[in-house]
């Protein structure tokens, strides 16, 4: 998984839970030729409009941004792809309001905050609903909504950037291989493989990593305004708990329950 690869190599912060990552790439890793066709058999969840004029807007994988078709294939979701489901019931006018149906634990940086915004600002009334995952890059799309609810067991939150830089110099060194990088700029070439990071490396990445999360906390209370700072520090809830904590509006035991009352 390309996008996956990028931020498990320390190339892009990441939106997800580091265990939930790796486990994806591993599985689509694991795929052969003939696995993938057989994926083919199985059709993703595509946008739908109900009898009562609601858009619904599945958000279900991992997510990323300019995902090529095997990402796809492999259970990804594209921003780019719920962007112009978005930007399609917006403009149809047999559509009254916008519900997210929401299973992932989160993604990529890149065009979730871009996401969000067209979210809150689409103009007409929005719900996301979530009985599985609604977690970090997942959760900052949802927290747009009007509405946010949740079934009680499911898993709510991680509102929290990292990024996983390996240091493999140690063992380069003990192999008696030494990296000479020749570059240009401090910060050009951090963290590449057989090197360590210095100082102002760390800290400029660190940096970067903070600046994502303070921008992902303004954006949760923007709608959410009831949620303090101490449960944005990457910890996840059950439903139940996110209620308590302001990260949703309400429980609902299914998606229907919770359109009935949207």
């Amino acid at each position: 998984m390309r996008f996956l690869t990028n931020g498990l190599s320390g190339r892009e912060p990441l939106l997800i839970d580091p265990a939930k990552a790796k486990d994806h790439a591993v599985l689509a890793e694991k795929f052969g030729f003939t696995d993938m066709l057989a994926q083919l058999f199985g059709v993703a969840p595509k946008p739908y409009v109900t009898a009562d004029g609601i858009g619904v807007i599945p958000c279900v994988g991992v997510i990323g941004k300019n995902l090529s078709p095997l990402e796809k294939m492999m259970g990804a979701v594209d921003v780019n792809d719920l962007a112009d489901a978005v930007d399609a019931f917006a403009a149809n006018p047999d559509v009254q309001k916008i519900a997210l149906q929401v299973s992932s634990p989160g993604g990529t940086v890149t065009g979730v905050e871009e996401l969000a915004n067209k979210v809150r600002s689409v103009g007409k009334p929005t719900m996301a609903y979530t009985d599985s995952e609604c977690c970090s890059a997942a959760y900052w799309i949802a927290s747009a909504a009007d509405k946010l609810t949740a079934s009680p067991s499911a898993t709510v939150g991680s509102v929290g950037v990292y990024m996983a830089i390996p240091d493999y110099s140690a063992a380069a060194e003990m192999a008696g291989i030494k990296m000479v990088v020749i570059k240009s700029g401090k910060f050009k070439g951090a963290g590449i493989e057989g090197t360590s990071l210095d100082e102002g490396q760390l800290a400029n990445l660190q940096e970067s990593v903070d600046t994502i999360h303070a921008e992902f906390k303004t954006a949760v209370n923007m709608k959410r305004k009831m949620v303090k700072a101490d449960a944005m520090e990457g910890q996840t809830f059950s439903g139940k708990q996110a209620a308590a904590q302001g990260l949703v509006t309400g429980l609902a035991d299914s998606f229907s329950k919770a359109i009935a009352s949207f």
